[in-house]
């Protein structure tokens, strides 16, 4: 064996060996199933937080089929507060539901910000808490393609001190 045959050998041992160690570390990458819809999902509601001069509303109404995270819905945001009013209204294209926890996310049709920004054709999502006490997340909100299918909202959430939402 001359010196450039076990120079592409070489090369070669290792390319294969990267290739089988991606082949074994994508086959684990199996999507957690208890995340989506279990013999299908369905969460509608309205849940009111008022805390101090801010009221928030979110209302929803969402289904999706068994073992999948593909839905069908609509959605209401309003949030009311001395800086103004922000809303927005659109679609639910995604539910994701594990325990009383449920990501909602969608594309906004109209909307708003309290500064007269327009949310028309931005996607959004939502986390949506249904134990004890309910909460909300505020939205996250950005181009289509930056906000991941049921990927939930913000880190801040708020009470529901009106109303609520249920799962079924």
């Amino acid at each position: 064996m001359n010196s450039a045959s076990v120079r592409t050998s070489a090369r070669f041992a290792r390319f294969a060996a990267l290739t089988l160690s991606g082949l074994i570390l994508a086959a684990g990458t199996q999507p957690n199933r208890s995340l989506y819809a279990q013999g299908g999902a369905h969460i509608t509601g309205a849940g009111i937080s008022k805390v101090g001069r801010d009221t928030r509303k979110l209302t929803v109404q969402a289904q999706a089929p068994a073992g999948s995270a593909s839905a069908s819905g609509t959605v209401q945001f309003i949030h009311n507060s001395p800086a103004g009013l922000s809303r927005f209204r659109g679609t639910i294209t995604c539910v994701s539901v594990n325990g009383g926890t449920a990501q909602i996310s969608g594309l906004i049709e109209k909307g708003e910000t309290a500064t007269g920004a327009l949310l028309d054709g931005k996607a959004y999502a939502i986390t949506i808490s249904t134990g004890s006490p309910q909460s909300f997340s505020l939205p996250t909100i950005g181009e289509p393609g930056a906000v991941g299918a049921c990927s939930g909202g913000r880190g801040e959430t708020v009470p529901v001190t009106e109303d609520g939402f249920k799962i079924g």
